[in-house]
């Protein structure tokens, strides 16, 4: 009876279309996630590590004893160590003043080499000359051989640039000095940001723990470059994101179960109440809509997933068409088209528990036959 209502189909077509909606993003977000895998397991960046103060929260903010440096010269596991001294300065030039990132290292020339990188001119080598990286020196506007100030705390230092540095890594965009010139600005307070320091190439990672157990307990150690831990990261942020979206989702098909249930009993007043008059007990009112929606929700999750996954992979074959660079692969899995059934059954049973409660509390006395 409920069902020869003419508002049915635009009904399962309204909770199919927020469903595919859900299944849709939850197509994407997996392909992602296989991305994130395939592409984690082949990146291995070698074991490059720092040591840094337990409770800084950025490389500025740490300071440790310079001294444990001379902890790893007896240790064959390591390659090299090298200490260095991260701060925020102003760098005055012909441009202007500008905020920069300075990074003292006591052999610029062995830091560099270290980074393998290019160098327009001569590594700086005292308290006078400094190496700006590229990208500094296009937004600074910075030539070889032009002297810029330095300022810490309102001590200043004038020097040359003698190098402009390409490392292609976060250093082109910082000034690259002896530490020298860092102890003239803040003093020599035998303290440095970060340890630097790698393991050789036939060394395990899990040679570390030996060495942290030499460091005192308000350093900390983290592996640099984790480029994998990173993308999971990310991606599980974007997961989070998603899942929250998906909760306005439920939400409208709450509501949206509400103003169908409301609908129908408005429109089906009149079968409701000679079924009520025939002694009909109120829980079977309340259990016809309730099943209505359930069956309606049902329906309309079922065909809404298959949309959802159906029109993903189309839209990515069209795209392999337009773009053949371009390689997405968007699928379900079992396991998450459950959960969207269940979530939006579930849903839109709430949304409908309290039209079906007052349609079956009134009497057939009340609603006009």
């Amino acid at each position: 009876m409920l069902f020869r209502k003419g508002g049915t189909t635009s009904a399962i077509l309204a909770v199919a279309l927020l469903v595919a909606i859900l299944a849709s993003m939850n197509s994407i977000a997996n392909h992602i996630n296989w991305q994130t895998k395939v592409l984690g397991g082949y990146v291995n960046l070698g074991g490059t590590f720092l040591i840094l103060s337990r409770s800084s929260t950025s490389i500025t903010d740490s300071k440790i004893d310079a001294e444990l440096t001379s902890l790893f010269n007896n240790i064959t596991d390591v390659e090299y160590t090298l200490p260095q001294r991260v701060l925020t300065a102003t760098l005055t030039t012909d441009s202007g003043n500008h905020t920069i990132l300075m990074r003292g290292v006591e052999d610029v020339s062995s830091f560099i080499e270290l980074r393998r990188a290019y160098v327009n001119g001569t590594s700086a080598k005292s308290e006078a000359e400094v190496n700006v990286g590229e990208i500094l020196a296009r937004l600074a506007a910075i030539d070889l051989g032009d002297e810029v100030n330095l300022t810490v705390d309102n001590t200043t230092l004038k020097v040359k640039v003698v190098g402009v540095v390409k490392t292609t890594t976060q250093n082109d965009a910082e000034l690259i000095v002896p530490m020298e010139v860092v102890h003239h600005l803040t003093g020599n307070d035998g303290k440095v940001s970060i340890i630097e320091f790698t393991l050789k190439e036939d060394v395990k990672e899990e040679a570390i723990l030996n060495l942290i157990k030499l460091l005192p307990t308000d350093v900390k150690v983290v592996k640099a470059q984790q480029l994998k831990e990173f993308m999971q990261d990310m991606n599980s942020q974007t997961l989070t994101f998603l899942n929250l979206w998906s909760i306005a989702v439920y939400a409208v098909v709450a509501a949206a179960s509400y103003v169908v249930a409301t609908r129908l009993i408005t429109e089906s007043s009149y079968e409701l109440a000679m079924i009520r008059a025939l002694g009909a007990r109120k829980r079977l009112l309340f259990t016809l809509v309730l099943t209505y929606i359930a069956a309606v929700a049902l329906l309309g999750s079922v065909l809404g997933v298959a949309l959802g996954t159906a029109g993903t992979q189309m839209a990515s074959t069209m795209l392999r068409w337009i773009w053949t660079s371009v390689e997405v692969n968007p699928f379900l899995e079992l396991s998450q088209a459950l959960q969207t059934l269940l979530l939006t059954l579930a849903s839109s049973i709430l949304g409908c528990l309290y039209p079906a409660f007052r349609c079956a509390r009134k009497s057939y006395m009340e609603q006009p036959l």
